[in-house]
């Protein structure tokens, strides 16, 4: 990528001002460069994005323009899109004032969506999500009985738009907005997708990826659902079940990946399975 091509792709969708440098994005797991470029043009930054057709999908079916928890859309070209340049920090350092700010936004959000089965064909949907989450089961060494569980409950809560990836680091605090980034894995899926990915690896150590306090995790649940879930005629603890069914989710996915490897040596392993089973007991499976 240099600058005449990026601005070849401007022109393409549009874009009335030109490049006049740019600069990569890096992962905060590792530092390295993706394919995310902040572009300088003399009417401010702007972002281009080489999107995959799920996210690009995603997009055209949910939010065209973007707004509201996503950044604003300028146009697409090909497999690239341009967008607002947010600034901001990421929720990884997470406070209880920016959690309710991202709350609210995912809230806001899913109310609009919530059993909107007419765009269920749009991005990265429950028919597209669910075998692969059915596939993982093989993999569950003795936890195959809540697995299926939550795979049970996974096929009947209610549906609504979620970014099934919505990792803190996919979530900008720009002063009063919260924006949400990264909607490869975004579609109408079980309600409670984005809130567990969120919240489900905060950890209250300083040098953790995700600094969550336990206190904060716990206020995101009930925060949850009195602003949402009441509202829908869902008992309260029926909903908790839920989310412990999602947690178990978010935390067996390292028992998958490292069976799946066939290594069962990496740190993530040797955590999450130890959490996931806390969990498997709690619900009655271990």
């Amino acid at each position: 990528m240099d600058i005449s091509h990026i601005n070849r792709i401007l022109h393409q969708i549009g874009y009335p001002h030109p490049a006049v440098a740019y600069s990569p994005f890096c992962t905060e797991e590792d530092g390295s460069e993706y394919s995310v470029w902040k572009i300088e043009t003399d009417h401010g930054p702007v972002v281009l994005k080489k999107v995959t057709g799920p996210e690009m999908n995603t997009y055209k079916s949910f939010f065209p323009d973007g707004g509201g928890p996503l950044p604003r859309v300028y146009g697409f070209h090909d497999d690239y899109m341009l967008m607002e340049y947010i600034e901001g920090h990421t929720l990884s350092r997470c406070t209880r004032e920016d959690l309710i700010l991202a709350l609210d936004g995912l809230i806001e959000m899913q109310k609009q969506y919530w059993s909107r089965e007419d765009l269920a064909h749009g991005g990265y949907g429950f028919e597209k999500c669910f075998p692969n989450r059915e596939k993982r089961l093989r993999y569950m060494e003795d936890l195959g009985d809540c697995y299926k569980a939550y795979l049970a409950e996974f096929s009947s809560v209610p549906r609504t738009l979620c970014n099934d990836d919505l990792l803190p680091f996919n979530v900008i605090i720009s002063g009063s907005r919260a924006v949400f980034l990264d909607w490869e894995f975004g579609g109408i899926l079980p309600y409670p997708c984005a809130l567990a990915r969120l919240i489900a690896y905060g950890e209250e150590n300083d040098h953790a990826l995700f600094y969550m306090k336990r206190e904060d995790q716990i206020f995101a649940v009930e925060y949850y659902y009195e602003h949402l879930i009441r509202e829908k005629g869902i008992p309260y603890d029926a909903y908790i079940r839920t989310m412990k069914l999602f947690f178990f989710k978010e935390y067996s996915e390292w028992i998958y990946c490292a069976n799946e490897s066939g290594d069962l040596s990496g740190e993530y392993y040797k955590k999450y399975s130890v959490m996931a089973r806390k969990l498997a007991a709690e619900l009655g499976y271990a």
